[in-house]
């Protein structure tokens, strides 16, 4: 049985069904709706962005890439690094889709995170004509269902590397998000 200590053992297989029923449910209308090459790439960014914002917890994440820059930031600096964060997130990844008809996804172990009721879901995915990749998605279970906080594919993780890049920018900046927040504007506009 899976270790998910914060529920009742009744409650553990069923969490842990649940959070692989997300998975394959996201996975699955991910690749019915970017994988199709003849899709525009305005249109496939559009697709991306409506299921990152249904799927993934986007202020959460933000406030862990921001780290300890993100408790000074006022409101107002907060939302507009929460929508810059969605632009670039939407223009790096929509892309990756083209092409990816056929891939299999499976779905592997799901073991408990310590953290707010966060589950560890192990992946694999294997693209045609490529190798198979794992992956794993770091999910909270709350009120709506379940979000996606990360995703570490072949041990790196998007959130700490996220981190690590916007901390470079900040510190080299004074800590400013506005600063952050142009730089991620001019990636956004040459990405176009």
């Amino acid at each position: 049985m899976l270790a998910l200590a914060w529920l009742p053992a009744s409650g553990r297989a069923d969490q842990a069904d649940a959070a692989g029923a997300f998975l394959m449910s996201l996975t699955d209308r991910s690749m019915a709706e970017l994988t199709d090459e003849s899709i525009p790439a305005d249109q496939r960014k559009e697709r991306f962005r409506r299921l990152f914002k249904d799927n993934f917890d986007i202020p959460a994440i933000g406030r862990f890439v921001l780290g300890r820059y993100w408790r000074p930031a006022d409101e107002a600096e907060r939302g507009e690094f929460l929508a810059v964060f969605e632009d670039v997130m939407v223009d790096r990844f929509a892309p990756q889709f083209a092409g990816y008809a056929g891939t299999k996804f499976k779905i592997g172990a799901i073991r408990e995170v310590k953290e707010d009721n966060q589950l560890m879901v192990n992946s694999t995915v294997a693209p045609p004509n490529s190798e198979v990749v794992e992956v794993d998605w770091r999910l909270r279970s709350g009120d709506g269902g379940f979000k996606v906080l990360d995703v570490v594919a072949q041990g790196v993780s998007m959130a700490l590397t996220l981190r690590s890049e916007y901390a470079s920018v900040l510190k080299s900046s004074g800590g400013k998000i506005d600063a952050l927040i142009a730089m991620l504007r001019e990636r956004t506009a040459k990405a176009g």
